[in-house]
């Protein structure tokens, strides 16, 4: 009898890591066609039922994931995000300066493997709209948390850098990766990966100018 109950309990267990397992990979479909429609036809043009139709699951499946369609618009933008940060590191310790472009490479390399985030969210951004929708405050507060985040690499490696400079360098690089974002779609034929390696080596001379001026 012991050995019957083991097994119809192991049995139980098979069956809900395989419901889980099915889950999630319901989920990441839903989340991937609507990634691809949202940068095709943006945060507007992108419907539950676009979406249903590109993964192949039903709208109840969709909802049964995500609350609405602002649910999983921001989803979207977090994963994406979340990805590209964890994606990228920067030692507390060590000569920053001899890594800088070591470090642009993996940024603009994390960028390209998971750039949803920008293109859903950084339109979104720059409308002014009175719906200011979920995705929308979602982009911005990860805007916000990157800029956090970079600020506290400035203070750790650049301390004796005024903080006004600092940050100045840190919108400088935000928003000029941004602007080229926005370039490229209204130029596709343009090389992105290029304008980002043209910035990213501006920056580096930025940041190695200052850090020189101010440790006089």
């Amino acid at each position: 009898m012991a050995v019957q109950t083991e097994k119809n309990t192991a049995g139980k267990n098979r069956k809900v890591r395989n419901r889980r397992a099915d889950g999630e990979r319901s989920r990441q479909k839903i989340l991937d066609a609507a990634a691809a429609i949202s940068a095709e036809r943006g945060y507007d043009g992108t419907s539950i039922a676009a979406i249903s139709r590109r993964c192949g699951l039903p709208a109840s499946s969709i909802y049964w994931h995500f609350e609405d369609k602002d649910d999983l618009m921001s989803t979207v933008i977090e994963d994406s995000f979340d990805a590209w940060n964890q994606a990228w590191d920067i030692p507390a310790d060590g000569n920053i300066l001899a890594e800088l472009v070591a470090i642009a490479e993996q940024l603009i390399g994390a960028l390209r493997e998971h750039p949803e985030f920008l293109h859903l969210g950084l339109p979104l951004a720059l409308q002014k709209r009175q719906d200011n929708p979920k995705p929308r405050r979602m982009y911005l507060q990860m805007r916000e948390n990157l800029s956090s985040r970079l600020g506290v690499i400035g203070k750790t490696h650049f301390s004796h850098v005024p903080e006004g400079r600092r940050q100045a360098i840190i919108t400088y690089l935000i928003a000029g990766a941004e602007g080229l974002i926005i370039a490229h779609e209204l130029d596709p034929e343009s090389d992105i990966d290029e304008l980002l390696e043209i910035h990213a080596t501006s920056v580096i001379q930025m940041i190695m100018q200052e850090s020189e001026k101010w440790s006089k």
